[in-house]
């Protein structure tokens, strides 16, 4: 009697450990990856603010969260269309420039709907509070340095 209550014990402990694993990855599927995408730009956005900067934008950030969702579809969605366009057997000219197109075109909107949620925050904020984070966001720039370019071989011209 004894073994047969441990095993119903560890048969429902299992169940119950399932079942939340199952949940979890439906869960991480079914909020996709604008989700994930919109977490790691709050993220990134806020990683070094005070907290009495970082509740405002984190406030911001979730009434826009709708809007940043869509604007990231709509350029997943472009990528998505040029990487179909790049798969044809005979894509032309016209149909890359217009992939690259749609792609510039989404990510541009993406920014803008970023800088509006951007601009937002920063107007009600006091001016060293705005310049702090000017700052900051100057010195993440200035960490990152330009692109690497390919080493040049003998007798090649920089480029232009």
């Amino acid at each position: 009697m004894n073994a047969r209550k441990g095993l119903v014990i560890a048969l429902f402990v299992s169940l119950v450990i399932n079942g939340i694993l199952l949940g979890l990855y439906a869960g991480h599927r079914l909020m996709g990856e604008e989700r994930h995408a919109m977490h790691g730009m709050a993220k990134q956005l806020l990683k070094d603010e005070p907290k009495e900067l970082a509740e405002p934008m984190r406030q911001v950030l979730e009434m826009h969260r709708k809007d940043m969702a869509r604007a990231y579809r709509k350029l997943r969605s472009a990528k998505r269309d040029m990487v179909e366009i790049l798969k044809r057997e005979t894509a032309t000219e016209a149909d890359i420039k217009s992939g690259f197109k749609a792609i510039r075109i989404a990510d541009n909107n993406l920014k803008q709907v970023s800088h509006e949620v951007l601009a937002t925050v920063l107007a009600t904020l006091p001016p060293e509070q705005r310049l702090k984070f000017a700052m900051r966001e100057l010195g993440r720039m200035q960490k990152k340095g330009p692109p690497a370019r390919p080493e040049m071989q003998a007798g090649d011209k920089p480029p232009r």
